[in-house]
């Protein structure tokens, strides 16, 4: 799922004291009239799109908006509109995503007795074990403090 910014849209309210609410009205390239998308709104002077209006539904084109007022009548006033052409879309996705095994190291440096670290020495272990069973668990049975894996210039310090 994309993410899409957020935008409001405000007007101040009708100064008419029989206004029971407001519609949206909205059109994807067109003009914006009275026969384009809309939504009834209530009594609000803002919206946040497209959270706010269920039938609002974000498209790749320009779109452009109409506010009316209503009254309880269901009569509505003329229609303020924003000429301005707002963009309600994101971009398409990067492709061909994946991850390479490389088969060179990464040397890191740490100190001794880090909970993470030593995961990460046991986990390393265990590879080299896999990897070289016999170069690694000889030197490991001599006692020695340093235990050398013959794989690509890997050492490990005990």
């Amino acid at each position: 799922m994309a993410k899409l910014k957020k935008r409001i849209l405000r007007w101040h309210a009708s100064s008419s004291p029989q206004v029971i609410g407001y519609k949206l009205y909205w059109s994807e390239g067109d003009d914006v009239n009275y026969d384009s998308h809309q939504a009834l709104l209530g009594n609000v002077t803002e919206i946040v799109l497209p959270d706010g209006v269920d039938s609002f539904k974000p498209s790749d084109g320009q779109i452009k908006f109409g506010i009316t007022s209503i009254d309880e009548l269901g009569n509505e006033s003329d229609m303020m509109t924003l000429k301005a052409p707002y963009q309600f879309s994101v971009p398409k996705a990067p492709q061909n995503f994946q991850m390479v095994k490389l088969e060179q190291f990464h040397t890191t440096h740490f100190t001794v007795g880090d909970p993470d670290q030593m995961e990460a020495i046991e986990l390393i272990e265990t590879i080299a074990s896999e990897q070289n069973q016999k170069s690694f668990s000889s030197n490991k049975q001599k006692g020695n403090k340093t235990a050398v894996s013959h794989l690509n210039d890997f050492h490990l310090m005990e």
